[in-house]
């Protein structure tokens, strides 16, 4: 063969090779083995998925349906109830690249059937011990709502404490996003009788608090709702030893909380990130949420959660600001990007209601959820045949800078004698060259960390300071549509740099004071402030703009 040609076929042959070794994969099947390296709590090791086998990098994190933990925290005795008995299957999702011929995870998600929904009527509800049973063609379904602190029941359930529901963004909840519980002897104060009105004798499957403080004996919204017998559910969870153990439910019960007040719910139905890319020819999709409330009088705030690598601290980047429906279904908020690109994408994102939060008598935090992203949508091909992407996990900081100190994710677990730090994935970098590590000044501390599962963040309006007597000297309010949703632009202009503006819409979905973005201070004290909200549904009219420094309140219609 001519040398020259040999060159060009060998040249061929190992650019081939290079672009397959770099080539992004996502791939769901059924988990077949797990190995866990020798090391730390933070050690990767491997997953073979339908026959292929995957490096798991150290420091990487595995979401499961309600929490996040640590490569690790899998490797305990019975962590994936029945995993190897007859009939007992996993499943896992895994994104990645395949570098140098060998598959590396950047993202794992584990359940132990992530497409099961099952549907069903509660049959019968045991108050002793927290279990319940659901209508089904094979006879009664036994079921227990997973909680190894007996958050939902009262009664600890903690065979499977990996795959539990989550008490601090309630998961068991009614579709308006109300938090329910299993009525037992053990939990007649957090889960009372009185929260579940009846009407001719059943018990309402419709109906709205009256607004705190109530009266003695009345529903009292900072408790939970009982679930009844006749209830209409949706739900998933794992199946330990014949009984289905809940990690997710919702009942089809439609409870709301009095407009404007404090506690009202969020929950989220579906958070999607689409991930940037700076490739041509790719298509990159919507990041878009759904979330219900059960006060649709109220905006509800979408903000992203930027971890620093080092000490854990979360602070909160706005995505949007949306108005819930004020019509069926009532409270929902659909909140759509379109092609506005929101990156850095975030392992976890946050919903908070624009009244504010309050603690509940069960010790939620009403009125804020924290939702895991359980769909990260990389960039895909628009030209078959192109060269394949790889998932540019590069761009993502939780993976390619760290996420802060490292708090078990199993709510049983004794944390680690030994603090550790949650770095970069490495061992291998799942991609071609690792970015540049994160290097932190001081050793991690965990006392104070945030628990990667539930993160603590906060967000308040700005503080007001005494004023002088001020002046709104200019407010707008601003139309456009995108989508079937109306886009709200408020600006405004206050005297006083230390007055506080909030605003108010008029119109046929009417929104309640909202505190504005400060802005830029310019001569002569001169503060600029502004708002966009989202409204889905028909234009506003008017908005009302008033300041804390107490200056007349400045009125304008919508244009």
């Amino acid at each position: 063969m001519d040398t020259l040609l040999l060159r060009r076929l060998l040249g061929l042959l190992l650019l081939a090779v290079t672009v397959i070794a770099q080539v992004g994969f996502e791939m769901t099947g059924e988990i077949n083995a797990l190995t866990f390296r020798t090391g730390n709590a933070l050690t990767g090791g491997s997953l073979t998925l339908d026959g292929i086998k995957i490096t798991i990098p150290d420091n990487c994190l595995v979401t499961l349906p309600a929490i996040t933990v640590s490569w690790q925290e899998l490797s305990a005795t019975g962590a994936l109830p029945g995993f190897g008995s007859p009939g007992v299957t996993w499943a896992a999702t895994v994104q990645g690249n395949v570098v140098g011929g060998a598959y590396v995870a950047g993202l794992v998600f584990i359940a132990q059937n992530p497409a099961q929904v099952l549907q069903g009527t509660i049959a019968s509800i045991n108050s002793a011990t927290g279990h319940f049973t659901v209508t089904s063609a094979n006879g009664p379904l036994d079921c227990v709502i997973n909680s190894p602190t007996g958050f939902y029941s009262g009664i600890p359930y903690t065979d499977a404490p990996l795959w539990t529901a989550d008490p601090n963004n309630p998961s068991i909840h009614a579709q308006s996003g109300f938090p329910v519980c299993i009525p037992t002897t053990a939990n007649t104060v957090e889960c009372p009788a009185k929260n579940r009105p009846t009407v001719g004798g059943v018990p309402s499957t419709s109906f709205t608090f009256g607004a705190p403080p109530v009266a003695a004996g009345a529903p009292d919204p900072m408790f939970m709702v009982p679930l009844a017998v006749g209830d209409f559910i949706t739900f998933t969870g794992t199946t330990v030893g014949g009984t289905l153990t809940i990690n997710a439910l919702t009942a089809n019960l439609g409870i709301y909380t009095a407009p404007g007040t404090k506690p009202a719910y969020v929950n989220v139905e579906e958070a999607i990130f689409g991930i940037a890319s700076a490739r041509a020819n790719v298509e990159v999709a919507e990041t878009r949420a759904v979330a219900f409330t059960t006060d649709p009088s109220t905006t509800i705030q979408w903000f992203a959660m930027d971890v620093d690598p080092c000490d854990g601290t979360v602070t909160e980047r706005n995505i949007m600001l949306l108005q819930p429906s004020q019509v069926a279904p009532l409270g929902r908020a659909i909140f759509r990007l379109g092609k506005t690109l929101i990156t850095p994408a975030t392992q976890q994102v946050g919903f908070r209601l624009s009244t504010g939060t309050i603690t509940t008598g069960n010790g939620l935090t009403a009125g804020q959820f924290i939702q895991p992203i359980f769909n990260f949508v990389f960039p895909e091909l628009l030209a078959f045949g192109d060269v394949p992407l790889a998932l540019n996990f590069e761009i993502m900081p939780f993976l390619a800078l760290g996420s802060g100190p490292y708090i078990p994710g199993n709510p049983l677990a004794t944390p680690p004698t030994t603090c550790l730090r949650i770095g970069q994935l490495t061992n291998p970098w799942p991609g071609a060259a690792a970015p540049a590590p994160t290097v932190c000044p001081s050793p991690p501390v965990c006392s104070s960390a945030a628990s990667p599962t539930s993160p603590s963040s906060t967000s308040t309006a700005p503080s007001a300071t005494a004023t002088a007597a001020d002046k709104i000297l200019s407010a707008s309010g601003v139309t456009s549509q995108a989508r079937g949703v109306i886009t709200l632009t408020i600006n405004a202009q206050v005297n006083n740099p230390n007055s506080i503006l909030s605003v108010s819409v008029q119109g046929p979905s009417p929104i309640s004071s909202q505190v504005m973005v400060k802005g830029t201070t310019v001569a002569g004290g001169v503060t600029n402030w502004s708002l966009a909200i989202s409204i889905k549904g028909n234009k506003p009219t008017g908005i009302t703009v008033t300041s804390s420094g107490g200056a007349p309140p400045l009125v304008k219609a919508v244009t």
